[in-house]
């Protein structure tokens, strides 16, 4: 069915909705003592239902503008966000959420809470501004965790993730993923094929080899724009390997990642990774790019390093783990560039309604049909009370006389 006949069957069965209580509410007892009434009583009568009306409308006008609000921003998560916080960043709720960051050990996100706070002029307890800031001196290090994700890219810690990117920055990371991952496809095991497609669009962008660093350093200004086009890629790979990508994003990933490589020389880059012949495996993942899907990989790739800087990497995987495409990567980008450190702590709170209008359409879909219906049953009242004051001050209407041929 189409929205057209879907809205004709609506306004349809308003019609009918109408007439039948209308004609319910015209055999009322009430109504016909109220019509054998004189004309002030109904007057009365009238004037009240009509106040009635007004504060009813008057009441759902502030969600009414707020919705249109949220309407016009659509394209402006800034906006959107500061728009709904109001709402859930509650003095209880950013306590709450204060503590539980602390329990499990995020001090920064529990740092975000009470900027957002400040911002939201909410207060804080002084105590709970003290707990945070010693948690954010006490935050330990953790070197072996570092070099365990530097070794491996196999780590569910936070500093383990970071040197699993660290990793991949300095171009052992793919290699190293293409030998692990490429060998699970020969072999006919389960792998990962984004972390593969990515490990070699990496090892075809930057040309970095444990054998040939020598060469990048030669060819610097190449080599680095190239790598800061890589190390978004490679980010994203170290998140998908910890587990911190949301479930959309990264089966967007995997489609986008099958478009970018090409099969048959992807096979040609494994087979020479497995026998460590680089220079081989390098000509073969360049052959197997494809450049119009791996600009879209390259946007994401630059959001998702400018989330890094603004964020943090915990902000820039918490980032990772709410968007569920692309373009949502790049909306949180300009919410973090326009907001900052509170960032966090609103997607903490919003989720996916920081930079989504959700179900706003159907709400003010809704409060259209309503305002409808207010301003039918507002204008009936106002013609009634017309009416009546008219014959208050007039009398009854007299009847016309009727003209006809054979009047003289």
């Amino acid at each position: 069915m189409s929205p057209v006949e879907q809205t004709r069957g609506e306004l349809d069965r308003l019609v009918a909705w109408a007439r039948d209580h209308g004609a319910r509410i015209r055999s009322n007892r009430l109504i016909r003592r109220l019509k054998g009434s004189g004309p002030r009583v109904r007057l009365a009568v009238t004037a009240a239902l009509f106040a009635l009306i007004v504060a009813a409308g008057a009441s759902h006008l502030p969600q009414v503008m707020t919705g249109m609000a949220l309407l016009s921003a659509e394209e402006d998560p800034v906006r959107l966000t500061e728009l709904r916080l109001p709402a859930v960043a509650t003095r209880d709720r950013l306590a709450e959420e204060i503590d539980e960051a602390l329990r499990q050990g995020d001090p920064d996100l529990a740092d975000s809470f009470t900027a957002l706070a400040d911002v939201q002029g909410v207060p804080v307890d002084p105590t709970r501004r003290q707990r945070v800031t010693a948690a954010l001196v006490a935050a330990p290090g953790a070197g072996r965790d570092f070099a365990t994700g530097f070794a491996s890219g196999a780590s569910d810690t936070w500093v383990g993730t970071a040197g699993a990117l660290v990793a991949d920055v300095v171009g052992f990371g793919d290699m190293r993923d293409l030998w692990q991952e490429g060998n699970k496809l020969y072999r006919g095991e389960p792998y990962d094929d984004l972390v593969l497609g990515l490990s070699a669009a990496g090892v075809a962008l930057t040309g970095a080899t444990v054998a040939g660093s020598a060469a990048v350093v030669s060819a610097a200004p190449l080599a680095a724009a190239k790598l800061s086009i890589a190390r978004g890629l490679n980010f994203l790979k170290s998140a998908r390997r910890a587990g911190l990508l949301s479930r959309d994003l990264a089966a967007r990933l995997v489609r986008m990642t099958t478009e970018t490589v090409n099969a048959a020389a992807l096979t040609d880059a494994v087979a020479a990774a497995r026998v460590l012949n680089l220079s081989a495996a390098r000509r073969a993942a360049q052959q197997a790019m494809r450049p119009e899907a791996l600009r879209t990989l390259t946007r994401l790739g630059e959001d998702t390093l400018a989330l890094e800087a603004r964020l943090g990497q915990r902000g820039a995987a918490q980032a990772l783990n709410v968007a569920q495409n692309a373009r949502e990567v790049g909306r949180i980008r300009r919410l973090a560039e326009a907001v900052g450190k509170p960032t966090r702590s609103a997607l903490k709170l919003l989720g996916p309604a920081a930079f989504l209008l959700g179900n706003v359409l159907a709400w003010l879909t809704q409060a259209l049909w309503l305002a409808l219906t207010w301003s039918f049953a507002a204008a009936l009242l106002a013609r009634r009370i017309g009416l009546t004051l008219g014959r208050l001050f007039w009398g009854p209407a007299r009847p016309r006389a009727r003209l006809g041929r054979g009047a003289a």
